[in-house]
């Protein structure tokens, strides 16, 4: 079973219709979904944008010190900026599209409950839907709610003693990534888009950490990326995700198959594989 682990309702950028559509092109059975993080954002497919895409990922993996000031400067003042533009990052994460997405074709989707914990009462919010069907666990976005991973003690107090997993973006926060492992050792983490931006300190540090993981979604990966990370991890510790609709070009036109295409390229056996793309994320959600 195939089974994407991270992919965001915004039905203004990509229907659900339009959603199962490419999940059934592309064999993925279920997707796990996250409430959108920010306004409606296509991003142009410019030269521009492919070669700064690139200096990016090569800063981050050959030049910390410069990708991390580059990677901060994303996020400033409630906005997220690239290309030129800025979209507003909501605050308050919409849930409630998750639970209205699962509600329509509960065959096809998971949810991730996210959470800001800066806003009152948000541990109240997370209990709330972690009560409701499909709903499977938390979604953290330290870098662009702008906060330190110690603001997430009781959300990940309660998960682990849940036995429910946490997935997180991590902001540059130095040495965030060891916090959660070190704190709440039996917690079942996912770090997102291979552990960025730190990637290859985080996965040396990660892979005898026997509860951590990191997913294959967005496009701050490319299939080298993802190819490092699998060599340096091993195949029962990589997830596979989309984190669509992000990326796309025109509106309902979300290519799955790209992304998949980065876990089927690899020179792995095919039992492997099937590890990266179901499997593993589904022995995280029992």
């Amino acid at each position: 079973m195939i089974v994407d682990c991270h992919f965001h309702v915004d039905e203004t950028m990509l229907t659900l219709e339009k959603m199962i559509e490419g999940m059934d092109k592309n064999d993925v059975t279920k997707t796990a979904l996250i409430a959108p993080m920010n306004e409606t954002m296509f991003e142009l497919d410019s030269t521009f944008q492919r070669i700064l895409q690139r200096l990016v990922r090569y800063l981050i993996l050959n030049a910390p010190q410069i990708g991390l000031e580059i990677y901060d400067g994303l996020v400033k003042g409630g906005y997220l900026k690239l290309y030129g533009k800025s979209y507003k990052i909501f605050t308050k994460p919409s849930n409630d599209i998750v639970a209205a997405a699962i509600d329509r074709f509960p065959d096809r989707f998971l949810g991730w409950v996210a959470v800001n914990p800066m806003i009152p009462e948000s541990m109240e919010e997370v209990e709330l839907y972690l009560n409701k069907p499909s709903f499977i666990g938390v979604k953290a976005h330290p870098f662009m709610h702008e906060y330190s991973i110690k603001a997430l003690d009781p959300v990940a107090a309660m998960c682990e003693s849940k036995g429910i997993p946490m997935i997180i973006h991590l902001s540059s926060e130095p040495e965030s990534y060891k916090y959660l492992p070190e704190n709440y050792p039996k917690l079942k983490l996912i770090y997102a888009h291979a552990g960025l931006p730190f990637w290859k300190k985080l996965w040396k540090y990660i892979k005898d950490q026997p509860n951590v993981f990191v997913d294959t979604s967005s496009d701050y990966l490319n299939p080298s990326i993802v190819k490092k990370a699998v060599e340096s991890l091993g195949y029962r510790k990589v997830l596979f995700g989309c984190d669509g609709p992000y990326g796309m070009e025109k509106f309902n036109k979300y290519d799955y198959s790209a992304k998949k295409s980065w876990i089927d390229l690899l020179q792995i056996p095919d039992n492997q594989k099937e590890y990266i793309l179901g499997n593993n994320f589904l022995g995280l959600i029992d």
